[in-house]
């Protein structure tokens, strides 16, 4: 491929139009075309790992090509997705390292402890993080609950191979006996995996590993893309390049949505060991901040803003909001608040744009929350101790309405200095 600089999206979906680039992906590409005309579908449904991955790409796993990958949805869409298989037991060192840690009288784990736990946990997993297929990474699931596996297990991406029945452009058929016969002739080796999760310091002397090094890591994939945008100068017309090349969101539903759903309540309590656990493992905020801090804007303590994550039990982070000033007009201040509050001003800026997305034109709002006040902010939300905002939705139809017209009378205002000290944050 010629190195070439894209200085537009016309440009770059004309390059597409000439041939394409054979080093990532896009709904627009000539395999993309090919692909709609072949399934007579209706357009595309893909994500960020099929972008990442050159039009040539094969499924580790089922060896099948994105042609063969691609198949028709309920919908009526070609569906185009690869995901990131990745072996539970670094998951399973986490939380045990978590667990041994918080139930001692006194916490002496420090970040550093962390980072060697989880270093080392890598030496415990069977492979590495590898892009698949996402027929492959089913079949995996299903294989599981049909032989009755442990739930920290995962197959290998070569295992997969070994019991996935593959044809083209439709789900994989499992040889459940094979994929039982791998489970049994490895589970001894997993099982000595899981105990050496508990006592992984003595890894490094017993010199008995089980790694399966991949052919190309997920990081690795990623890696790559990110050096094919900046060759080719994408990364100058977006700071996520490969959300120029598809449609994140292709089936939105009502833009509202994610404050019509019901938010359930959290009635878990961090104990004083997990806390302390968190202040020396993960006290990036939590040591920043003194413990009479509040948030300015939905008041809750440092202790009420902790709040369960998908990966740890507690977290703490205190976040920058470009707040709407209405008092000065076109102008945003910066105020640290707590992730909630963050995370909503977030999705109520977000909403606004897909509202106005038509009265935007070539316009683009680079942080959604810069379109909200910290007083609107504070009205639309009742804050609850270590759980998600609940919202009132009549005023925030209100709020949305404002921002709205903000994003129409391009009143709003964020720079390169407001986006480096948010970095810094």
């Amino acid at each position: 491929m010629e190195k070439r600089k894209i200085k537009s999206i016309e440009e770059l979906e004309q390059y597409y139009e000439e041939g394409g680039n054979p080093w990532f992906d896009a709904e627009f590409s000539p395999l993309s075309k090919r692909i709609i005309s072949f399934l007579g579908a209706k357009g595309m449904h893909m994500n960020k790992w099929w972008v990442r991955t050159p039009m040539d790409w094969k499924c580790p796993s089922c060896s099948r090509n994105k042609s063969q990958i691609a198949k028709l949805d309920h919908r009526g869409f070609a569906s185009c997705h690869l995901h990131e298989h990745h072996d539970h037991m670094k998951d399973v060192v986490r939380r045990k390292f978590e667990e041994i840690s918080s139930a001692r009288d006194k916490v002496v784990a420090t970040t550093l402890a962390e980072r060697f736990a989880v270093r080392t946990s890598y030496a415990v997993s069977a492979y590495d993080n590898t892009v698949i297929c996402a027929d492959c990474n089913k079949a995996d699931g299903i294989a599981k609950k049909m032989i009755g596996a442990h739930d920290d297990f995962s197959f290998s991406p070569e295992e997969i191979a070994r019991f996935v029945l593959s044809q083209p452009n439709r789900e994989h058929a499992i040889d459940i006996e094979l994929a039982r016969k791998i489970w049994a002739d490895g589970y001894e080796t997993f099982s000595k995996r899981m105990k050496l999760a508990e006592y992984i310091a003595g890894l490094a002397a017993s010199d008995s590993h089980w790694y399966q090094p991949s052919r190309t890591t997920a990081k690795q994939t990623k890696k790559s893309a990110e050096f094919k945008f900046s060759k080719c100068g994408l990364d100058e017309l977006h700071y996520e390049p490969e959300k120029l090349l598809y449609t994140t969101v292709p089936f939105k539903g009502s833009f509202s949505s994610w404050r019509l759903a019901p938010k359930p309540s959290n009635n878990r309590k961090p104990t004083q060991g997990q806390i302390a656990h968190l202040s020396q493992t993960r006290g990036r905020y939590w040591n920043r901040y003194d413990d009479d801090w509040h948030c300015p804007c939905c008041k809750r303590s440092k202790y009420d803003c902790l709040k369960p994550s998908k990966r740890n039990p507690w977290v703490f982070e205190v976040k920058g909001v470009l707040a709407f000033d209405k008092n000065v007009v076109s102008y945003s201040s910066e105020v640290k608040v707590c992730n909630e509050c963050l995370n909503t001003a977030n999705l109520l800026g977000r909403e606004a744009i897909e509202e106005a997305k038509a009265d935007m034109g070539n316009r683009e709002v680079m942080f959604p929350h810069c379109l909200v006040s910290l007083e609107e902010l504070q009205a639309v939300v009742t804050p609850r101790a270590n759980s998600s905002h609940l919202i009132d939705n009549q005023l925030a139809d209100k709020v949305l309405s404002g921002a709205i017209n903000r994003i129409v009378m391009d009143e709003y205002y964020y720079s390169s200095k407001h986006k480096a000290a948010l970095n810094m944050a």
